[in-house]
């Protein structure tokens, strides 16, 4: 195996193994990604490397906090707690407004039938995805289409 090849194959693990690890503890605790200065990966919960010394110098650890926006994506998507998911949504945006957070936000605002609240945040989205186009062109579209609904339901 080439140094390229298993260059390429670490960095595409612990890409998929962040992945999985906000995915899999997104509600609570830190998550620690191991990545092994062989190659190799794993993932662990509130890993104790202190109790092997040889392991600890050939590890790389890391506590990655869950962010608000990847639990916000995960209520939203399981439709478990979407007043929850709607709180870290703002909280995202409040700090830092992206378009596809925005978009998010009123993507959730619609479910809760804040067709107001919803407009508003798709029409910041849309504003936002249209200084980063080309980019962002199917958030443009998704946008304009949040806004569309909104309104068409606020008749109603």
């Amino acid at each position: 195996m080439t140094n390229l090849t298993r260059l390429r194959t670490t960095f595409l693990a612990f890409i998929a193994g962040l992945f999985c690890c906000f995915a899999a503890q997104a509600q609570d605790g830190m998550n620690t990604v191991i990545i092994s200065t062989d190659g190799g990966m794993s993932l662990a919960a509130n890993t104790d490397l202190s109790a092997s010394p040889a392991m600890s110098s050939k590890v790389l650890k890391m506590n990655l906090p869950p962010a608000p926006e990847t639990n916000a994506y995960f209520y939203d998507d399981s439709r478990k707690d979407l007043h929850q998911s709607l709180d870290w949504m703002l909280e995202t945006n409040a700090e830092s407004p992206t378009y596809w957070n925005l978009y998010t936000e009123a993507r959730i605002r619609l479910k809760l039938k804040d067709y107001a609240g919803a407009r508003s945040a798709a029409e910041k989205a849309y504003g936002l995805s249209l200084k980063h186009m080309p980019a962002s062109q199917e958030y443009v579209m998704l946008c304009a289409a949040v806004v569309a609904k909104a309104h068409e339901l606020a008749k109603k």
